[in-house]
């Protein structure tokens, strides 16, 4: 198995698993109840335990430079109970002990192989206590100490991750409101990059009164990495108040404050930068009755920010208020007018912006043409700028756009829909020129949803954008996104949950460039009693992650220390009573370097735990 950890990530479990727990341990405690004889009951209460021995053997190589054989030998044992009664305190631990050998090949200079075996040890364990855990008021606190060496993940370093934490909540007897704080802390320890520890402490409460709603959250996180030096801090604070006292008025307001304090090295040096920054704003909706043919919309907004780099400073301040109020002449056409207020204070000029717009549109009724709908849309603008170092500025625009869809049934659950659109735009702005943009876009998509195990979704989007004039630029992006499961029989199926992004853009100064991409997801088949084997499963798991994630430096305690950006593994399972193995092959990138892995495991367990 792998290294022992705590019930949850966070070392937290749900209500629902202590509910169970504390249920089991409940109908033997009444199984037995002359072992708790008289006054308070207190005695040894029933205690589950269990456990497992496993030796793994582990063939990796990291790049053209590092090969590495590994034999693991694994010896865990767990047990759960309470003290006094179930409704008091659940109670869970576990101790485990990982021992092995491995050689490690390194080719160096003249494709000579340098070789080096070591022997390795190390204990692990956890434990777990939940106080009054079906109350409104449970308390939870875990410390875990596990091995990367015991996982058979492709780690590049070899580390120890050392966490402990505690949780308290509560909830008043009326219900509706909610508090909870928790700290957690990570530590990891290895010889290649020292020690990385974060901390995290958090609260939050959630309020509702009647027609308004509070909600105020507080969090705050540090890293640091003892080998570079590193470190970082950050702290938040966020509210939100929600007020509707009737259908067709509502009033949101948000306020927060954050702040950062980050030592990071580039290119081997040290470089410090800290911010700030808080904001505040109001945003509310009204109509005079149902149905009511004016909309109105308007708020305001205080934003403040403070940079520092070094020895350098940059303040802003910032103080906006808006209002808008939307009429439908009828169900096609609209008009909208607006006007807004804008502050600006910086460290060496103060200035006061003020913007009006007015605004016409007609969107066209669905037309059937060839078993399709089609869809128009016109639309004008025009917006009045003071404030501004050009004096006065104007914008005259106009818009108008098309659009085709069509939804074909292919069967009983199957669905296909594709679409065509199109939109062209002008404008002229006194300060800047003239400006034309064209778009088009297309889509098609797929969608299948049965009575059985089986749905999918399968959907490709295309857009390109050509701007002339000021700010010219070609703007390209193709989206695929596939989503579902389909069984294919009783002893087979796949997954997927796959999203990829193309991008490429263009402007007259820039040649055309491929920007970064976004790929993310999984894609996995499974397969029961493979190659007609009983008991043997067979897994093909692909993932990929090649977007910007979240990580310790940014207080994650559950963030890796490197990001496996994609990985394919196929892998084998067999178990026979109580004895499990399993024979795994995977290919990674961790980080741009590649990985390639074997892995075998045999496990024996024991206990009911």
């Amino acid at each position: 198995m792998p290294e022992i950890k705590g019930r949850t990530s966070v070392g937290v479990s749900s209500d629902t698993e202590e509910m169970s727990q504390a249920a089991d341990l409940d109908s033997a405690d009444a199984a037995n109840p002359e072992e708790y004889p008289g006054g308070l009951g207190w005695g040894l209460p029933p205690v589950r335990w269990g456990g497992n021995l496993a030796a793994d053997f582990r063939a990796d190589r990291v790049g053209n430079q590092s090969r590495r054989l590994r034999l693991t030998e694994l010896a865990t044992i767990r047990a759960s109970s309470y003290i006094y009664q179930p409704w008091f305190a659940l109670v869970s631990g576990g101790l485990g002990f990982v021992a092995g050998r491995e050689r490690v090949s390194d080719t160096v200079a003249l494709n000579l192989d340098q070789s080096s075996r070591t022997s390795y040890s190390a204990v692990t364990g956890n434990g777990d206590l939940t106080l009054f855990p079906v109350s409104r008021f449970p308390f939870n606190a875990y410390y875990d100490v596990s091995d990367s060496r015991a996982s058979g993940e492709p780690n590049t370093d070899d580390f120890t991750n050392t966490r402990w934490g505690m949780r308290q909540s509560y909830r008043p007897p009326e219900g509706g409101d909610n508090y909870i704080a928790s700290f957690n802390r990570s530590t990891l320890e290895s010889q290649s990059f020292g020690r990385d520890t974060v901390n995290a402490l958090e609260a939050s409460m959630n309020r509702n009164a009647g027609p308004q709603s509070f909600d105020l959250a507080a969090r705050y996180t540090s890293n640091t990495r003892s080998l570079t030096g590193e470190h970082t801090g950050l702290s938040e604070l966020h509210a939100r108040s929600s007020y509707s006292p009737e259908p067709e008025l509502s009033v949101e307001s948000l306020a927060s404050l954050s702040n950062s304090d980050y030592r990071l090295l580039f290119a081997g040096v040290p470089t410090d930068n800290r911010s700030n920054f808080t904001q505040a704003s109001t945003f509310a909706t009204w109509r005079p009755q149902e149905y009511s043919s004016l909309y109105l919309t308007g708020g305001g907004r205080l934003f403040r920010s403070v940079i520092e780099s070094g020895t350098d400073k940059a303040q802003t301040l910032t103080l906006s208020g808006n209002l808008a109020a939307t009429y439908a002449l009828n169900r096609q056409t609209s008009i909208a007018a607006g006007a807004s207020a804008t502050q600006l204070v910086t460290d060496s000029v103060g200035r006061l912006i003020t913007t009006q717009t007015a605004a016409i549109t007609r969107i066209s009724d669905p037309v059937g043409i060839f078993g399709a709908n089609y869809t128009w849309n016109i639309g004008a603008n025009f917006s009045n700028q003071t404030g501004i170092p050009e004096g006065a500025r104007q914008d005259l625009g106009g818009q108008f756009g098309h659009n085709i869809n069509r939804s074909v049934t292919l069967g009983e659950y199957s669905q296909a829909d594709f679409g065509f659109g199109q939109s062209a735009s002008t404008s002229y702005d006194n300060v800047t020129g003239r400006a034309q943009t064209l778009n088009n876009n297309a889509n098609a998509s797929w969608r299948l949803y049965s009575a059985t195990a089986t749905s999918a979704y399968v959907s490709l989007l295309g857009t390109d954008s050509r701007t002339s004039g000021i700010n010219a630029n070609h703007f390209q992006m193709v989206n695929f996104q596939v989503s579902g499961q389909v069984q294919f029989n009783q002893v087979s199926y796949a997954a997927a949950n796959l999203t990829v992004q193309a991008i490429r853009q263009s402007t007259p100064d820039t040649p055309r460039t491929s920007a970064p991409g976004h790929s993310s997801g999984n894609l996995s088949y499974f397969r029961q009693n493979a190659f007609g084997v009983p008991r043997l499963r067979y897994a093909a798991l692909y993932n990929i992650n090649e977007s910007q994630f979240t990580s310790r430096l940014q207080g994650d305690v559950d963030a890796p220390r490197e990001r496996v950006d994609q990985s394919f593994e196929q892998r084998l399972d067999y178990s026979l009573g109580r004895i499990a193995l399993r024979l795994s092959m995977r290919f990674a990138r961790i980080e741009g370097r590649p990985e390639a892995l074997i892995f075998f495991r045999v496990d024996r367990e024991f206990g009911s735990f």
